[in-house]
C-alpha cells in the first residue's frame, strides 16, 4: 500500500516537472521572458524542496541518487548560466566536491545532456545565446 502511494506521488512529481519544462519552453518560444523567469523560479523552488527533503540521504550517499540527478543537475546547469546568484555558485561548489568534476561537467555540457532535460537545456541555451548576440 505504501509503496503504491509513493510510486503514485513520484509519478505525479515527474508529471508536474515535465509540464513545467514544457510551459517554460513555450513561454520562451513565444517571447514571454518575464513570465518564463517566474516559472523558472518556481521550478527551482520545487527542486530546492526536493533536495532539502532528501538532504539527510544525500549526505550519507556517496553517489548521486538517480531520482535526484535531474534536480541537482538543474541547479548546476542554472549556476553555470546565472553567475550573479551566489547561492547557485555555492551549490555548484558543494555538489562538485560531493559528486566530482565529471558529474558537474556532464550537467553543464548541453551537448551531453545526461542529466538535464534536453528540451529545457536547448531552449535555455538558445535563449542565452540570442541574448548574448543582441547585447553585442
Amino acid at each position: 500500500m505504501v509503496v503504491a502511494q509513493i510510486k503514485m506521488l513520484w509519478n505525479k512529481w515527474q508529471a508536474v516537472v515535465k509540464q513545467m519544462r514544457r510551459d517554460i519552453a513555450l513561454l520562451l518560444q513565444f517571447g514571454h521572458d518575464a513570465t518564463a523567469r517566474i516559472r523558472v523560479e518556481l521550478f527551482i523552488e520545487l527542486f530546492y524542496e526536493l533536495i532539502v527533503s532528501r538532504l539527510s540521504i544525500i549526505t550519507k550517499q556517496r553517489e548521486c541518487l538517480p531520482n535526484l540527478k535531474g534536480g541537482i543537475a538543474s541547479f548546476i546547469f542554472a549556476s553555470s548560466r546565472c553567475s550573479e546568484i551566489s547561492e547557485l555558485i555555492s551549490l555548484w561548489t558543494i555538489f562538485e566536491e560531493k559528486y566530482g568534476k565529471y558529474f558537474v561537467s556532464a550537467a553543464i555540457d548541453v551537448r551531453r545532456m545526461q542529466f538535464v532535460d534536453s528540451t529545457s537545456a536547448a531552449e535555455a541555451a538558445s535563449k542565452f545565446a540570442s541574448d548574448a548576440m543582441a547585447a553585442t
